[in-house]
């Protein structure tokens, strides 16, 4: 099939799932009006791929079926081809302005990785099983997304809870599934989802170790998702009044497996431990070459939505304002930086894996002993630190400001001369900055601004536990030891 237009995107979503959202039971989601922006958004980036201006950008030559297809899926192998990756990401996420972090385009990173992870740790069956599932999804043109944490049913324990989802029959040609996993965000308006490893499973927990991907509409699963934050057919609220909300709110849902039949051709890893907790440790970093290119992207939007509103009310004027949004600038910068040290540790992962090794490292002279981990270490803790400060300072740019009136207000005839009056700022209209101000209130103060900056602080899980997980690293012990070797000269 190759690329498909966003018709084509919005006939796949007519596939009779079950959508439990807002007490209602959806079987057709297109119809269902909080999700028509989102799923016009998600349409407009299909349709990207077939203008001239960023057909070249967007998509490549597919190297099985000669059709041409998303370049999220090129399996990046020189600098070159990194440079093309890193530039469709970029590209794509511009589209969206980083605010939907969870776009097909993770995934595509993410499958590519998987299999990369596997094959670097021998575990090649599995591996070819993935890169066939890459493929599906290629050149199907597929809107696919992720469910990896198990429930919460009980988090001072470590061990896979009889919640989650796992074997209940091995059959011939596959297996059925039981349980539940979450948090599914664009589970509403995908087509397929992966269900694979977060958590590190142990021996006696094989029926728990799985790694598959099946379409959202499998006979026996049901997505339950969260209240929808775009009511704008209920409340007469569009573009003006949330126009953050309006086109970005992708959803989260808890995914329940009932007695679910996953085929063998779906299933990529079915109880085997080391390739379970193994596989996502040693891929390439195609998925933190997308995700730490959406952080930035958010950085910086983030940045000059608080630039437009402190110009809007004088305050880009003011020493406080010019130094606040002057450290955001240099974050974006620190940003760039490592993006392009996430890319260049991919370039040299590929050399590493090519020479038969698994993990990079220097002699310990001339280069740190062990390396690798820069986008995972961003993504943990700098990009949550920059875009929360970065709405901490459009916050107070916007001020009280932010609690503007509505659209329907500024249309009636006895209120909008009364705002086009008094309620300017300089060099702007009372409408223009109306609808900063409402935007800046979509990011901060809605439920779509909470969600966003709740989704940022665990993007990429516990905060405390990957924070544990940094101090057992072995850069800990690299960086001990010069104080060992100080004290002894």
């Amino acid at each position: 099939m190759g690329i498909r237009t966003g018709q084509q995107f919005i006939d796949s979503l007519r596939d009779d799932r079950k959508l439990f959202i807002d007490g209602r039971l959806v079987r057709d989601v297109t119809a269902y009006g909080p999700m028509k922006g989102v799923i016009k958004t998600i349409a407009g980036l299909y349709d990207q791929q077939h203008d001239p201006q960023y057909g070249e950008l967007l998509t490549f030559i597919s190297p099985t079926s000669g059709e041409r297809v998303s370049k999220t899926y090129l399996e990046a192998r020189t600098a070159a081809e990194f440079a093309e990756l890193s530039a469709c990401f970029h590209a794509r996420t511009l589209s969206t302005f980083g605010l939907m972090g969870r776009l097909t385009d993770f995934m595509s990173g993410f499958l590519m990785d998987q299999a990369s992870g596997l094959d670097a740790i021998g575990k090649h069956e599995a591996a070819a099983k993935a890169r066939s599932l890459v493929e599906h999804c290629r050149e199907n043109d597929l809107q696919v997304t992720h469910a990896l944490i198990d429930p919460q049913s009980d988090r001072s324990r470590h061990d896979a809870s009889s919640e989650s989802v796992h074997v209940v029959e091995r059959c011939p040609d596959g297996i059925v599934v039981s349980g539940c996993r979450m948090l599914s965000t664009l589970a509403p308006v995908a087509n397929e989802c992966y269900i694979g490893p977060f958590f590190p499973r142990k021996a006696g927990e094989e029926d728990y170790a799985l790694a598959f991907l099946l379409p959202l509409s499998a006979p026996g699963l049901s997505i339950l998702a969260r209240e929808s934050f775009d009511r704008g057919e209920d409340r007469h609220q569009g573009s003006f009044d949330r126009p953050l909300t309006s086109r970005f709110d992708e959803g989260d849902a808890i995914l329940v497996f009932d007695k679910v039949f996953v085929p063998a051709d779906r299933l990529i890893v079915n109880g085997d431990i080391d390739a379970y907790n193994g596989m996502m440790q040693a891929g390439v970093g195609y998925t933190t070459i997308q995700a730490t290119t959406r952080s930035t992207m958010k950085l910086r939007f983030l940045t000059g939505l608080a630039t437009a509103i402190a110009r809007a009310n004088g305050r880009d004027k003011t020493p406080r304002f010019q130094t606040a949004i002057g450290e955001l600038v240099a974050l974006v910068n620190v940003a760039e930086a490592i993006r392009a040290g996430v890319v260049g540790e991919g370039i040299a992962k590929v050399e590493a894996f090519a020479a038969g090794r698994q993990t990079l490292g220097g002699d310990g002279l001339g280069q740190p002993r062990v390396q690798g981990g820069t986008g995972m270490a961003a993504l943990n803790f700098f990009y949550p630190y920059a875009t929360g400060k970065a709405a901490e300072v459009l916050r107070f740019a916007a001020g009280s400001g932010a609690l503007a009136m509505t659209e329907a207000d500024y249309n009636n005839p006895d209120v909008g001369p009364l705002l086009d009056r008094w309620l300017i700022g300089p060099g702007i209209d009372a409408r223009s900055r109306m609808r900063l101000m409402k935007m800046a209130w979509d990011m901060t103060g809605t439920e779509f601004g909470s969600r966003a900056a709740l989704y940022e602080r665990l993007y990429s899980g516990d905060p405390e536990r990957n924070a544990m997980l940094w101090f057992r690293h072995p850069i800990a012990s690299e960086c001990e030891d010069m104080v060992g070797r100080l004290l002894a000269a």
